[in-house]
């Protein structure tokens, strides 16, 4: 007998976690109303080549289909990453070793992924994510307050940067390696799992480095000022990621990314949770951060790469 242990969601995604009797748990994630379309587990060919990679303590956790549009992972965790930025343990221990330690072992995981020849099957060029943010930004689509959030990041943003941005989504330069695809601390489990498959997809490694770190820039830029760490605190972490990660990296293609994931994060939020007034403020943070990824020094400070 499965108990729920843990459910919410978007207008975008629905997420029920359920913990079976041998102690397991399954991570089941549904379409919610605004998303179009079923999610789907990833082809045959692609499930081989993530399942060849040699397992490190942070290992890819691959999905089946769960007959009502979306998919289910079983997992051995019902935390993710995410939650420890929001909120401490409620034993009071401080979790920062265990986040440095999963993202450290995170990005060794997505080196050997990218290390994986790239399956001959079709794979997008422009992963999901950035596709939704391309759509907003050329025309302000999107349900309940996307509309609103493109007329403010209008005025805020500028037509300059709005267009330097249009065309950071466009980037495809550099190797074509596997990719995640959408590689967040919400389907990172510290410890030792991410989960993978809804959103893979080809080009740069520095995609899924970029949108790694894009979270933990929105975390420090902009997060709720109760949140356990501060600026600081996810810059360090930023430097973790990266430095771990063992193959040479554009620092300024992986803070473009960065940026995107941010501002991709803004729109969802608009789109699929509706219009808040927290977002003039993320306006405003984010012309910063664009100006800083288009300069290069987005990740200058936060990595000793």
């Amino acid at each position: 007998m499965s108990t729920v242990v843990a459910a919410y969601g978007t207008g975008y995604l629905r997420t029920t976690i359920t913990r079976e009797d041998d102690g397991s748990h399954r991570w089941t994630r549904r379409p919610g109303p605004d998303r179009g379309g079923e999610i789907r587990a990833p082809h045959p060919a692609l499930r081989s080549a993530v399942a060849s990679i040699p397992e490190g303590r942070v290992a890819l956790t691959l999905p089946e289909p769960s007959g009502d549009g979306g998919v289910t992972y079983r997992t051995r965790r019902f935390r993710s990453v995410a939650f420890l930025f929001l909120a401490p343990p409620p034993d009071g221990t401080d979790p920062r070793p265990l986040i440095e330690d999963t993202l450290t072992e995170a990005a060794r995981t997505l080196a050997r992924l990218h290390a994986v020849p790239v399956p001959g099957v079709e794979l997008p060029d422009v992963p999901t994510g950035v596709r939704r943010l391309l759509g907003w930004l050329r025309g302000g689509t999107g349900p309940r307050g996307a509309a609103e959030l493109h007329r403010r990041a209008g005025r805020v943003l500028g037509r300059e940067r709005l267009g330097l941005v249009e065309s950071w989504c466009a980037e495809s330069g550099g190797r074509r390696v596997l990719l995640h695809g959408a590689p967040g601390h919400g389907v990172l489990l510290p410890g030792g799992e991410l989960l993978i498959g809804e959103d893979l997809a080809a080009g740069p490694p520095e995609f899924d480095l970029g949108w790694l770190v894009g979270e933990l820039v929105e975390f420090g830029h902009a997060g709720p000022p109760d949140a356990p760490y501060g600026r600081a605190d996810h810059d360090s972490f930023i430097e973790t990621l990266l430095d771990a990660y063992p193959a040479p990296l554009d620092l300024a293609a992986v803070g473009r990314v960065a940026l995107l994931r941010f501002l991709t994060h803004t729109r969802d939020y608009a789109s699929f949770m509706g219009w808040h007034d927290m977002l003039d403020g993320y306006l405003t943070v984010l012309a910063d951060v664009i100006d800083a990824a288009a300069e290069g020094r987005l990740l200058r400070e936060a990595s000793r790469r």
